[in-house]
């Protein structure tokens, strides 16, 4: 093996050795050809992906207690639909309308999500209908919905929760801002 090409495949090692040393569980998604991202899934939290009907792909990952779930679903944004601030706003207000209808809140309070890398913006909403009870199974007091967008492609999620202050929460909500990266594949060789 020639010493660039070793260079290259520690560099394409890297995230998995950072993450398996942080105590996290590294899982990729390939999104097209060699579009691929990244997920630092925290141990001992439950992990699984597919695509929908329509094709597109989807993560969930929830905590060992299931008491926080996180759903993300992945779109190409070529003509960067979802690019600026005022996008990612329009774009959540339309699909968290039924959200905020239903909510304590009934408005919107978008925050900048603040990733790691691209951009994003959030919202969190508390149903009224559970306040000051327990959530039955499967049911969530709070829902937080946000898009994060990078070169071509984004991000839609949802991180449903009965604790917004917790550690879980905390843990997910912070794995949409560090993780879910886009890491390009090293280019094959060069064709004679």
């Amino acid at each position: 093996m020639k010493p660039s090409l070793l260079r290259l495949v520690l560099l394409a090692l890297l995230p998995v050795a950072t993450a398996l040393r942080a105590g996290e569980d590294a899982e990729n998604i390939i999104l097209f050809q060699n579009h691929r991202v990244a997920i630092a899934v925290p141990r001992g939290f439950v992990y699984s992906s597919g695509r929908d009907d329509d094709g597109t792909i989807m993560t969930k990952i929830s905590d060992p207690k299931e008491k926080n779930e996180l759903q993300v679903s992945f779109r190409a944004d070529p003509t960067s639909r979802l690019g600026t601030e005022q996008q990612q706003i329009d774009f959540l207000a339309q699909v968290c309308r039924s959200y905020a209808e239903s909510s304590v809140e009934h408005s919107f309070d978008f925050k900048p999500l603040e990733p790691h890398s691209g951009t994003g913006t959030y919202c969190s909403f508390t149903d009224a209908s559970l306040v000051g009870n327990t959530p039955p199974k499967g049911e969530y007091l709070s829902v937080t919905t946000g898009v994060k967008v990078w070169s071509g492609w984004a991000i839609v999620f949802t991180l449903l929760s009965n604790d917004t202050a917790g550690k879980e929460y905390q843990t997910l909500l912070g794995l949409v801002k560090d993780s879910f990266e886009e890491k390009t594949a090293p280019a094959g060789p060069a064709k004679s």
